[in-house]
């Protein structure tokens, strides 16, 4: 084990995203300081599939090595069926493994956290500095992205004929809802539109640790980049963080692993996750005195907010047939070779065609109005008024349209498919993640904590009702995919369709322009009930376990990401944030690890800012 140095001053544990930008950008600003970041996973760059977009988005749901899955507790409201939870397990984390879809929040969630130096505001400079957003825009100074920051966000080398259709098609059923160049705004709560990707200009999937790490022209000669390293805990003496214990993460084979200490001389950061970072709180003694006690570790301070309140997004992906002349992405996802060749081949060649895709190429996000809030009951309504009915810019579900099958369940083995993948943005249901022993290769126990309010279940109910009336105007819609809705009676006003009743093109067309809405029952309400539970899911936007607040109202750490009771510790990662935000958590991420740089640089240097030559030519 001497592959990396005994004493640094700073050490960054956990390569994924935060993790990867906070040890090159502390590099680069710190010159004379030694910065060491530990990643449990691989290197991504041994792994060439991932950078093909379209090819590697199939690959979450099969064997992949870079990605581990947390089985959370069975839970009542989902029938004790047991939710699974993907953790990034290679350099650049979710990055280089997710969806590749970039959206982000309202600016009031930022707003709502309350915390000084957090406010939309404050990371305005931050969206300019960290995204490289290369999405044409009819008027650039409308929108807050920029080109020329660090990580590439474009449209992807392909884009699927439909999207007037579709957005039309929204106009339609929604009047109030605005038809935009890029959903990506900050601004828009009720909008549709062009759906960016985590995808550069060049066809390659944006990775962070591509972006920041193997990017640069000359490398960071006091950074050093360790993967295949676990993290076990923080060494805490005296009350301040004097480094970290890690272990080589392979497997157990039958025998002891070889522990080591790592010192540090200024700072440790845990940039491990919503997921990680409490685990390793935990285990160094820093939590709730009951959990560590169960789990036969020292209390070293008493924060009973570790790991309290998991917070994710709650998915649920109803599919539809679609007609067979209509762009589809299924065979390639079947492996169909022909098909799958040829699109690699152009791929390697262009850096073009659907293989530089993911399919996500219109999203939409939605508020419900007045009429649909006071159906949704007095629960809804009364969470609601606190959390977002008073603020236009937050969408109550954020929506993706993707042209394929999208599923755990078997892929069919012919037919062309269209999936509403869509999340609930910010749900009053709260689950948890804590330790069982000191031991880090054993899985910690989490409940997903999926609809366990009683407000969350009329929000899905409403936007299944919503996105079915959409779809089914689309011309080339051809029916419900059983199993993938509700199992609504043959005789209800709320069937499912089949294929096999779309027989005449024309007359669907015109069928399509002139569809009734459809009259659900108390029955079909309970119907869709019984789906969500069955189907719901995390949307692997998990977190808020380590949240930044008051250390009265169960915080963890505070505004400059310190934790409560120690020195020389902070947490820059998902797990600090107070309240959820309404988007994939990418763009999240950047603005967080951007934010923390400023904040130990600041600390560093005395006090002074950090002043790097990109803010430079900016001002």
């Amino acid at each position: 084990m001497s592959r990396y140095p005994n004493e640094v001053d700073i050490i960054i544990c956990g390569g994924g995203g935060a993790g990867c930008i906070l040890a090159s950008r502390l590099a680069e600003e710190l010159p004379r300081l030694q910065i060491l970041l530990i990643e449990r996973g691989g290197d991504d760059r041994e792994v060439k599939r991932l950078e093909r977009p379209l090819d590697s988005l199939f690959w979450l749901f099969s064997d992949n090595p870079y990605l581990q899955w947390l089985e959370c507790e069975g839970q009542d409201e989902l029938k004790g069926r047991k939710p699974r939870i993907p953790v990034g397990n290679i350099l650049g984390g979710g990055t280089s493994i997710n969806t590749l879809m970039y959206n982000t929040g309202a600016a009031s969630d930022y707003d709502d956290w309350n915390q000084p130096g957090w406010s939309f505001e404050d990371m305005k400079p931050l969206i300019k500095k960290s995204v490289d957003y290369d999405v044409p825009l009819r008027d650039p100074s409308k929108d807050v992205h920029t080109r020329g920051g660090a990580f590439g966000v474009s449209l992807g080398g392909h884009q699927m004929t439909w999207g007037n259709d579709f957005c039309e098609t929204w106009k339609e059923v929604r009047p109030d809802m605005e038809i935009l160049d890029s959903i990506t705004t900050y601004r828009h709560g009720n909008a549709v539109g062009r759906q960016p990707k985590m995808i550069t200009g060049q066809g390659r999937r944006s990775t962070v640790a591509e972006a920041y790490l193997h990017k640069r022209q000359s490398p960071l000669k006091n950074l050093a980049v360790v993967t295949g390293l676990t993290v076990s805990r923080t060494i805490v003496e005296g009350g301040r963080a004097v480094g970290v214990e890690v272990l080589e993460s392979a497997p157990y084979a039958g025998k002891e692993k070889s522990r080591k200490v790592i010192k540090a001389r200024k700072l440790v950061v845990l940039a491990c996750g919503a997921l990680g970072s409490p685990g390793i709180l935990e285990r160094s003694g820093l939590g709730d005195p009951n959990v560590l006690t169960k789990a036969g570790v020292e209390v070293l301070a008493d924060l009973p907010g570790v790991g309290r309140e998991l917070d994710d997004h709650q998915l649920v992906c109803p599919m539809y047939h679609i007609s067979d002349d209509i762009d589809s992405f299924d065979d390639y996802a079947r492996g169909v070779e022909s098909i799958k060749t040829a699109v690699d081949e152009e791929w390697e060649r262009t850096g073009k065609g659907i293989g530089a895709s993911n399919g996500f190429d219109w999203g939409y996000k939605i508020r419900p109005n007045a009429e649909e809030i006071d159906k949704m009951g007095s629960t809804f309504k009364d969470y609601w008024k606190r959390v977002g009915a008073d603020k236009p810019d937050k969408a109550l579900y954020s929506n993706v349209i993707f042209p394929y099958f999208y599923s755990y369940k078997p892929r069919p083995k012919e037919g062309k498919y269209m999936c509403i993948g869509g999340f609930h943005n910010y749900p009053a249901s709260r689950g948890s993640i804590h330790i069982t022993s000191s031991d880090p290769f054993l899985s910690p126990r989490v409940n997903a904590g999926l609809l366990n309010h009683p407000a969350d279940m009329p929000v899905h109910i409403w936007h299944y009702k919503i996105q079915r009336e959409v779809v089914r105007r689309l011309p080339f819609y051809r029916g419900e995919l059983a199993g993938c809705h509700p199992n609504f009676d043959e005789t209800s006003n709320a069937r499912l369709r089949s294929p096999g009743e779309f027989s005449d093109p024309a007359e669907v067309i015109a069928q399509a322009k002139s569809v009734s809405r459809i009259e659900y029952s108390a029955e079909d309400d309970q119907k869709i009930d019984e789906w969500v539970r069955d189907s719901v899911a995390t949307a692997y936007h998990t977190m808020s376990t380590c949240p930044m607040r008051k250390r009265e109202d169960e915080g963890v750490v505070d505004a400059r990401l310190d934790v409560y009771g120690v020195k020389g510790l902070k947490v820059a990662d998902l797990s600090i944030c107070p309240s959820n935000v309404g988007s994939n958590t990418t763009s999240v991420v950047l603005l967080i690890a951007e934010k923390a740089v400023n904040l130990i640089v600041e600390e560093m240097n005395g006090g002074i800012a950090p002043i790097t030559e990109w803010v430079k030519s900016k001002l």
